[in-house]
């Protein structure tokens, strides 16, 4: 694919990303170290067009453990190069819908990780490799925040029975962070 010969066109691509909890998670006087594993299956729908800049949709889901959403966000990305082998930048952003969530705190924790819907940012800067003439593999260090809240117990009684395993009784809105690594096929 030449410049000088281009045609702009729709564009669809199918990606999987792998990500990790990163940061410190603070809340009611605690603080738990942000190890959430983050598995996100996605598909962009957009229009290319030249060869260096492409705009459209994204809707994935997002997989948390015990809980998911499913992210729906504009999508932008840039191709720095016309060749063979290209750095490759992209940014989703926009709003995720809660698909399931736990009802019961973790055991360990005793939290509830990611029980509302909100806000998405996903980035990721890597190469964007042509396979053949209209297939190309997206290899990315992909990060992602996610806009939620963190649920947890306070005994405001003192009681003898610990409820904090059972149910929680306090809300905090906070950001979820990830980094990882996205594989997508790109193509037209």
């Amino acid at each position: 694919m030449h410049t000088k010969h281009y045609r702009s066109h729709f564009t669809y691509q199918t990606g999987i990303a792998f990500n990790a909890g990163v940061g410190q998670l603070n809340f009611g006087g605690r603080h738990l170290a942000n190890k959430l594993p983050n598995f996100c299956v996605d598909q962009v729908i957009a229009y290319q067009f030249n060869p260096y800049f492409t705009l459209g949709v994204d809707l994935g889901l997002n997989v948390w453990k015990k809980t998911a959403f499913i992210p729906v966000a504009l999508h932008m990305s840039v191709d720095f190069m016309d060749n063979i082998v290209s750095p490759h930048w992209y940014l989703n952003g926009g709003y995720s819908f809660k698909w399931y969530v736990t009802s019961k705190p973790e055991k360990m924790t005793k939290v509830i990780y990611g029980a509302k819907p909100g806000w998405y940012i996903n980035t990721g800067l890597g190469a964007k490799i042509r396979i053949k003439e209209q297939i190309f593999l997206v290899i990315a260090a992909d990060y992602k925040t996610q806009y939620s809240t963190i649920q947890y117990s306070v005994d405001e009684h003192n009681s003898d029975f610990d409820y904090s395993s059972v149910t929680t009784n306090r809300t905090k809105n906070l950001f979820y962070h990830f980094v990882g690594v996205k594989f997508a096929l790109l193509y037209w």
